[in-house]
């Protein structure tokens, strides 16, 4: 039962509250997933600290090469934002594919990250761009790759007393594009039951770099490093990027053998992956 709630105006405040309460309390901002926690009587916090007032969190900027992006900023922000270039297609698509319009007007970065759903629309294009997380607690602050704090199903590494700040990531390069594609039973307000983003680098028609980041094929989004190895170096055409799609295919078969959704999955997968990688070779022309 909540006992006390907190309407927080500064990032400080926010600190001070975690140091003492800790465990006791809990952080909401757009509060998408957490009013339906609520409703559903599985909120067990006493605590509720509101950070969606938090004008320091809820920016986007450049920082020389880096994008800078604040936890709470929503969805919609970064749909309309200036400094999420074309480069960056695959983010602001899949901003605008999260949800009904409500959801994408609340719902913020930070809480997609913090709820840490196998099936987070922004954690693959996140994965893809390698970015790093910014998190602070009253007395220090720290830094870590997104793919290391994603312990396991709805759990994160972040502490009890530390919340998460910013998102950062390098900017694309001219030669570079974001792409993101993902697989839902019905297009409105769908739940992504596969998704995949691919940051795409191509040079004199060969794969120069090539990161594939999947959703909800794991506990946690994922990198598909193997397949990322086989095609770097190879030349862009059908026949590499269908053997790189079999590898892919195979490995998925592999990980999710005694599932029942496996073999839907598995074979799934391949479409989605191949609709990110030539929606990449066509955005870069």
């Amino acid at each position: 039962m909540i006992k006390e709630v907190y309407k927080a105006k500064k990032l400080d405040e926010v600190l001070n509250i975690l140091e003492i309460k800790k465990s006791r309390a809990k952080i909401i901002a757009g509060g998408t997933d957490l009013i339906v926690e609520m409703r559903n009587n599985k909120f067990n916090k006493e605590i509720l600290i509101d950070i969606s007032d938090i004008e320091e969190l809820k920016i986007i900027k450049e920082e020389g090469n880096t994008i800078k992006i604040g936890a709470c900023t929503t969805f919609n922000d970064i749909i309309n934002s200036d400094k999420i270039s074309s480069n960056l297609y695959g983010l602001k698509k899949s901003s605008s594919l999260v949800g009904s319009p409500q959801i994408r007007s609340k719902g913020t970065i930070g809480g997609n990250i913090c709820n840490a759903s196998p099936s987070a629309d922004l954690i693959p294009p996140l994965l893809a761009l390698k970015a790093i997380v910014c998190i602070q607690s009253k007395n220090y602050k720290r830094k870590a790759y997104l793919k290391d704090i994603l312990i396991d199903k709805n759990h994160i590494d972040i502490g009890t007393n530390e919340i998460l700040t910013y998102i950062e990531f390098e900017k694309p390069k001219i030669n570079q594009v974001l792409s993101f594609a993902k697989l839902g039973f019905r297009k409105s307000l769908a739940i992504s039951k596969i998704s995949s983003s691919v940051l795409l680098e191509i040079e004199e028609n060969k794969f120069k770099n090539i990161n594939i980041a999947l959703g909800a094929l794991s506990k946690t989004g994922i990198r598909g490093y193997e397949v990322e190895k086989y095609l770097t170096g190879k030349t862009v055409e059908d026949e590499n990027i269908n053997k790189a799609l079999d590898i892919l295919q195979d490995n998925v078969s592999e990980n999710l053998k005694n599932r029942s959704s496996g073999e839907f999955k598995s074979h799934a997968v391949k479409g989605v992956v191949k609709e990110a990688i030539y929606e990449g070779i066509k955005l870069l022309g």
